[in-house]
This record gives structure tokens, C-alpha cells and sequence, in this order.
């Protein structure tokens, strides 16, 4: 009994925590925020050599419906949320992406766990992506090689 109220009150700080993003500026396309926020989602990089060519290389995130009302979001956007990592590199490894796929797959995806900081949205009316920084990732699901979608 001891042992689980002292675990609780170990980890009330961490539950305690604000993880919200603060609005700061706007600034080159992009309304940035400040703050830190933990989320559980899906990775992905695509190396589909005409998605490349368009929107270039990156690894991004899709957050789970619950972990994507924590992520600041277009109140009229009913897509949802995801953005890619400033820090590609370490991303990259983080996530043990490689840089090449077989013939007939465009992406590899996982899940994982991630805590991310400093929120960019892109708000251009062009082609772009919500960009923040990966801080941190656990609970990885090896990336598996996802087959590419046939053209309608």
C-alpha cells in the first residue's frame, strides 16, 4: 500500500503538468507557439519519389482524436491534425527510418509516443505543413513499409 501511494505521488507532477501551447507571433506563414505537449500517434516518412518531388523529404506525425485537441489547429479545418519534425535528422533515427523503400510501398508508418515543443502552424494558402520539434519518443512500434495506394 505504501509502494503505490508513494508511485502516486511520484507521478501526480508529471500528470500535473500544463501541456498546452501559448500563442507568441506570426511570422514567415507560420502562427508560432511556445510550449511542450506529450502525444501518441502514428510516424511516418513517405519516399514515394513524386511526393518528394512536391512536398520534399520529412518525417511528420498524425496524433491520435485525443492527443489532437492538445496540438493548436485551424478552428475551421476538419482535417486532422499533422505536422513534421524541424529536427528531420533526429527524427530520422530516432524513429530508425531508412532512406530507401522496395518497389510498390511509398511510406513506412509506427506508433509511438512522443513529446514535441515550440508548435509552427502553417497558415499560407499554398502547399505546406506544421513544423515542431521532437524532444522525445518511447513506446515505438518498429516502422513497417506501407504499400503505395493505386491511382483512381
Amino acid at each position: 500500500m505504501k509502494k503505490m501511494i508513494l508511485i502516486t505521488l511520484m507521478t501526480l507532477p508529471i500528470l500535473a503538468q500544463a501541456q498546452t501551447f501559448k500563442y507568441q507571433k506570426d511570422s514567415s506563414g507560420f502562427k508560432r507557439y511556445k510550449g511542450e505537449v506529450t502525444l501518441t500517434g502514428t510516424y511516418s516518412r513517405t519516399l514515394d519519389p513524386a511526393y518528394l518531388e512536391y512536398m520534399g523529404d520529412g518525417v511528420c506525425f498524425e496524433p491520435n482524436k485525443t492527443s489532437s485537441a492538445l496540438v493548436p489547429h485551424p478552428e475551421d479545418d476538419e482535417r486532422p491534425a499533422w505536422f513534421c519534425f524541424s529536427n528531420f535528422e533526429q527524427a530520422k533515427k530516432t524513429f530508425k527510418l531508412p532512406d530507401t523503400i522496395k518497389k510498390g510501398y511509398c511510406k513506412y508508418e509506427g506508433k509511438a509516443t512522443i513529446i514535441i515543443k515550440d508548435y509552427n502552424l502553417f497558415v499560407e494558402e499554398t502547399e505546406g505543413f506544421d513544423l515542431t520539434q521532437l524532444v522525445l519518443a518511447k513506446n515505438i512500434t518498429p516502422a513497417q513499409a506501407v504499400k503505395c495506394e493505386a491511382n483512381n
